[in-house]
């Protein structure tokens, strides 16, 4: 597609701000047609993804009069993936290649070039593999590794940083980053962003799968990796090695800038202490000094100054999210305490700004707004709206989520959400969905917008959400407490939440049913199971349904510290695992089963879903089978999410009536 054609596209998509269409499933299971934009270094032009027809392109808008001057569409199965503007006038990207049978694009660690007008486009790193037809991507070399942006080294504008990974091709043919073994270590090398030269090594990292940090400049200074127990390792850089310095950090690390002259590092950490807390640490004295800790939640966003060298404000999420704004921060923390001003109620996030800090890009969301772009102009003091997610629903058609904590039966304070349909009169009791988050461990669900808690609320259910013990974002030891508990006090804080939710007088208690994704899937199962006189009903999407096959078959276990990462959550006793899943337990439901799943799912295969049925088979279980060829872990696609979603309607309809 030309970038002529992206232009029509774009136009068309500015005018299409049309009077709302009926609240569907298929309308709220349509993508997100903005899916990341970046402003250029000089402010002059702006790059977006745009999703047209389920495909990822890129189109530059100019920024004076947002007329597209740029940018271009993939071919082949190919589309645009996560993308850096290397100066000026060239971007970078990531391909992402969304094979045949495939809903769902994947990075194959391949990197793209092209000017922002659409020319001088090609492949600058690559592994080898076939020539494909139909595609735009002229392959001049190949390289058998997987490469990372480290960094875009603002001060050249020829040459970026990136490691480069061994590449690991498995039994049936998927490329994956991932390293062959522990004595795999990627290489760091510069990268011309032209010609496609790739420099000798400078470096290599420190340890298997490395996450490398640099100044401005490329200069490496710090770096994380992990070891074969799964714990994160931490190093700096001394002369022309790497120092290990684990000891002085916690496993929470992750540096989030340098200042200009990289001598001190702000950074996220729970170093001796339980949440993830800021610090700022000088790296020569290694004089370290606390900015914020906070008692409940472990911080989420940082908002940086210009020049990175200091934060001005933090945003916590303990229920709806709140921002510490910092007064020092000066004329930044003002404009970002305007911004909150302008837009309440709101997440906002600075996603982009121009090198000289007057242009910047505002990403704000709700849990009534599925994300809208604006962009403030400093010199003016002016805020303008770019582009929104799903406006063919109205927000009047959303429904608001509050945030609800409750003790679970062992005094454990749990935390979570409740939406109650905006339709929804007072005085009435309406049916309800406990919406179980995935993971479990380390994710957490937030005050956002989410498709299925607005799908089901649309339709006239309350929704509840609750982070269980074991989920991310409230400390250490609140997470450990669900290790290789999955089968047991998780879902009984999921069961206690639920009973909370109905003793408020809002739920019609003879009306609830149970609903989730991966770990939700397999807790819809499980909790149904635990508690057959509370829920009527399950839907479990992508669920792991047998632990003892987790441990024996999946991604997970492919990756270097997927067996030690199984073994801490899980653990090993086959009697334990046989307790905790629930296929074992499939007697006990009272009500039917909607099970889901993707033919090509590596994270949890088919065959979890498989053996579920076969057992539901044996029990006389009703069941309803919901199977795409296509999808992985999820429905990706739009018509196959829209066909979920109505199958879900439709169940829950005619189970909960």
């Amino acid at each position: 597609m030309s970038y002529k054609k992206l232009g029509a596209l774009i136009a068309f998509l500015f005018l299409s701000f049309s009077a709302f269409a009926a609240f569907t499933p298929q309308d709220i299971a349509k993508n997100a047609i903005y899916a990341d934009a970046k402003i250029s270094p000089d402010g002059d032009r702006l790059a977006i993804v745009v999703v047209q027809d389920g495909i990822r392109n890129l189109a530059v808008l100019d920024m004076k009069d947002f007329s597209t001057v740029g940018g271009m569409a993939m071919r082949g199965g190919n589309e645009v993936g996560t993308f850096y503007w290397a100066n000026n006038d060239r971007l970078v990207m990531e391909i992402w290649r969304k094979e045949p049978w495939q809903s769902e694009p994947q990075f194959w660690g391949e990197l793209y070039a092209i000017n922002y007008d659409g020319t001088n486009g090609e492949i600058i790193y690559g592994f080898n593999v076939e020539e494909r037809q139909n595609t735009r991507i002229k392959r001049k070399k190949s390289v058998d590794g997987w490469a990372r942006v480290i960094s875009t080294m603002p001060d050249n504008d020829n040459e970026i940083l990136i490691a480069s990974e061994p590449m690991n091709v498995d039994r049936i043919g998927f490329v994956q980053r991932l390293s062959a073994s522990y004595d795999s270590i990627a290489t760091i090398h510069r990268l011309n962003v032209y010609s496609g030269k790739l420099y000798p090594a400078k470096a290599y990292a420190p340890a298997p799968q490395s996450d490398i940090f640099t100044d401005d400049s490329g200069n490496l200074i710090m770096a994380t990796g992990t070891n074969k127990n799964d714990d994160t390792l931490i190093f700096r850089r001394k002369g022309d090695d790497w120092e290990e310095i684990s000891e002085q950090f916690g496993q929470a690390f992750h540096p989030v800038s340098l200042n200009e002259d990289a001598t001190e590092v702000i950074y996220l950490d729970n170093f001796e202490q339980d949440k993830v807390g800021l610090f700022r640490m000088n790296l020569k004295t290694g004089e370290r000094k606390e900015i914020y800790t906070d008692d409940v939640v472990s911080l989420s966003q940082i908002n940086l100054t210009t020049d990175k060298s200091s934060a001005y404000a933090i945003r916590v999420d303990d229920g709806m999210p709140a921002y510490m704004v910092f007064d020092s921060a000066g004329e930044e923390a003002k404009i970002f305490k305007d911004l909150l001003g302008a837009l309440p109620g709101y997440n906002v996030n600075m996603v982009s700004r121009s090198a000289n800090g007057n242009l910047w890009l505002i990403y704000a969301t709700s849990d009534i707004d599925a994300g809208t772009y604006y962009l403030y102009n400093k010199s003016a003091n002016s805020l303008s709206q770019l582009f929104a997610n799903l406006e063919h629903i109205s927000v009047n058609d959303f429904s608001e989520t509050k945030p609800v904590s409750f003790e679970a039966s062992d005094g454990m304070k749990i935390h979570g959400f409740v939406t109650y349909p905006v339709t929804m009169k007072q005085g009435q009791k309406v049916p309800l969905v406990t919406l179980v988050h995935g993971g479990p461990h380390y994710v957490r669900d937030l005050w956002w917008f989410d498709r299925e808690v607005q799908l089901l609320a649309n339709e006239g259910y309350a929704v509840l959400q609750v982070n269980y013990r074991g989920s991310g974002g409230y400390g250490g030891d609140y997470q450990v407490a669900g290790y290789k508990h999955w089968g047991d006090d998780i879902q009984q804080d999921i069961i206690d939440g639920t009973r909370y939710i109905i003793s408020q007088g809002h739920i019609d208690k003879d009306k609830v049913c149970i609903m989730g994704g991966s770990f939700g899937g397999y807790s819809a199962v499980m909790s149904a199971e635990l508690a057959p006189d509370l829920f009527k009903c399950a839907v479990a999407n992508a669920g792991v349904y047998d632990l003892n096959l987790a441990l024996e078959k999946g991604d997970i276990t492919e990756f270097l510290t997927g067996d030690a990462y199984l073994e801490k959550v899980l653990g090993t006793d086959p009697a334990q695992l046989t307790a905790f899943s629930p296929v074992t337990h499939v007697s006990k439901l009272s009500g039917p089963v909607l099970i889901a799943h993707g033919a090509r799912d590596r994270r949890v295969p088919l065959e979890h879903a498989e053996r579920l049925k076969s057992a539901l088979d044996k029990a006389g279980k009703s069941y309803e089978w919901f199977v795409k060829d296509s999808e992985t872990h999820g429905f990706y696609d739009e018509t196959n999410r829209g066909e979920y979603y109505q199958k879900v309607v439709n169940f829950l309809s005619e189970t909960l009536k």
